[in-house]
């Protein structure tokens, strides 16, 4: 069960949208939402708790072509109901 939830804008060098594309569709739980207006990518990363939300963004930082991950908008409203039972 998916419990934390991103949105990240991926910032990246000009000419690597196509081979990134490619590649976060391999990843589980990645998926490229649209581009912004600005060139990035929205990409939404779905885990399974916070700590594997960070660990997934620090490996899109480390991808080929790109610059930069920012996080725009996260959730882990599962996670703190889960918490709670």
């Amino acid at each position: 069960m998916v419990m934390a939830l991103g949105s990240v804008l991926l910032k990246m060098k000009d000419g690597a949208e196509e081979n990134l594309r490619v590649s976060l569709a391999e990843i589980p739980g990645i998926s490229v939402e649209s581009k912004a207006p600005s060139g990035e990518l929205i990409v939404l990363v779905e885990t399974v708790d916070i700590n594997g939300l960070h660990k997934q963004c620090l490996e899109l930082e480390r991808m080929e072509g790109v610059l930069g991950v920012y996080p725009s908008y996260i959730t882990t409203e599962d996670e703190a109901m889960a918490a709670e039972k």
